[in-house]
């Protein structure tokens, strides 16, 4: 009975946070948003100068607020961030100018930091507690695949909803994906900190110390982390915000654009839910390699070939797998190096550096959008995709290795300089 007790505590947090990640990834405007954008007065640039705002108030905020999470638990870092995330939705309500969207992402990215490290840490600590630590991977697939079971019903019914873009209609899906954060806000209140969180309760400056010994004292961890990100953020926060005109152009009708995302979220939902069966067959580092291989093969070839509907089809394909795949391999693999007592923290570090990449990748980008490359469309993308696949190679290139002791920092942690 004990042990049924003990394992239903781990179980409670995962079904919770899952659940939680579901009800607040519901955004209804994503299958229409860059339209959606452009018909509130935002340009191409505009877009992505917005990007950058989110990325640099997660870059800024993302310490002060894994600290949080360390020092008060889990629970209290997500009703924080769920109530900034209700609000900004509510500017986004009202948003029609660049100035009032660039502040509807930085509460949007502040929103985001509350959760960004304190989701994995809360289930990893839940796990180790009952000795089960060997199942995040499978875990955060699980929960991944929570974002694509809203993603198919959100894509089909927004994209017909607001096929004639009109204000009310887009009012309406705003107001929706409104009421699915207050059901997260709901769950999150049924969160239960372990007890191994709670027993860490120090000053923030230390947990930011021990996260930076972490870091120091562990080089495989970074070059992990820089094979992860280096290869998402070309491949995944760039040529996604180009993936439409990309199909299009390669000869994707618009109105099938909702049916072929629809199609990709199903397909990375039974991907995430059966991430156990290809671990269970191949190491975590073997598919982490494959699909950053993948990623590169794939942006390489749209930057040749962008009018092919079967090529561009296989490209949007790979891709989806890869993103699908990336992130839960990521998660076990890093979390496997960090200690506990300050992992939040930690992983707070490694995303203020992924927003550093951020703001390099994506300004470039933006730049580009503004100045011009290219006389039409093609030719801008060509550049475009072309610079992402030099950076997926770079980021291919980081060694990636599987922690030997997850706890061989686990007794000097306190001790740190």
């Amino acid at each position: 009975m004990n042990e049924l007790q003990r394992r239903s505590g781990a179980d409670h947090n995962i079904k919770i946070v899952f659940w939680a990640t579901l009800f607040g990834s519901v955004n209804f405007l994503e299958p229409i948003l860059t339209l959606f954008y452009f018909e509130r007065g935002l340009s191409e640039a505009g877009v992505l100068w917005m990007t950058l705002s989110w990325c640099l108030a997660v870059m800024i905020f993302e310490v002060p607020t894994g600290t949080i999470a360390d020092r008060y638990g889990a629970k209290v870092s997500f009703l924080i961030g769920t109530l900034i995330g209700m609000s900004s939705t509510v500017v986004l309500f009202f948003a029609d100018s660049l100035l009032l969207f660039c502040l509807a992402n930085v509460l949007s990215g502040l929103a985001v930091t509350f959760f960004s490290g304190a989701e994995e840490a809360l289930v990893y600590e839940s796990l180790k507690e009952e000795g089960r630590a060997d199942e995040m991977s499978g875990v955060m697939g699980k929960i991944s695949s929570a974002i694509y079971v809203p993603a198919i019903a959100a894509t089909l019914f927004g994209a017909f909803w607001a096929r004639d873009l009109a204000e009310d209609q887009f009012r309406l899906l705003i107001l929706l994906g409104l009421a699915a954060q207050a059901v997260r806000l709901f769950l999150v209140l049924r969160v239960v900190n372990p007890k191994q969180e709670d027993s860490f309760r120090e000053n923030p400056f230390q947990h930011v110390k021990n996260g930076l010994y972490v870091i120091k004292k562990t080089p495989d961890l970074i070059k992990l982390f820089l094979n992860f990100t280096v290869v998402f953020i070309p491949s995944v926060a760039v040529f996604g915000k180009f993936e439409q005109p990309y199909l299009n152009h390669s000869g994707l009708p618009v109105e099938w654009l909702g049916v072929l995302y629809a199609v990709g979220s199903a397909c990375a939902l039974f991907l995430s839910r059966r991430l156990d069966w290809l671990t269970a067959r191949f190491s975590h580092v073997t598919l982490l390699r494959v699909t950053g291989i993948g990623s590169f093969l794939m942006v390489l070839t749209a930057t040749f070939v962008q009018d092919s509907l079967a090529v561009a089809l296989t490209v949007y394909g790979v891709l989806r797998i890869s993103r699908t795949l990336r992130y839960p391999l990521y998660s076990h693999l890093a979390n496997g190096y960090i200690p506990s007592g300050s992992r939040a923290t930690t992983l707070s570090l490694l995303s203020i550096v992924d927003s550093f990449f951020d703001l390099l990748i994506i300004g470039g980008v933006a730049l580009i959008a503004t100045f011009g490359l290219g006389a039409t469309t093609s030719s801008s993308m060509t550049v475009i995709f072309g610079v992402c696949a030099f950076v997926i190679l770079l980021g291919n290139l980081a060694p990636v290795r599987v922690a030997k002791k997850e706890t061989q920092l686990e007794s000097r942690i306190d001790v740190a300089p």
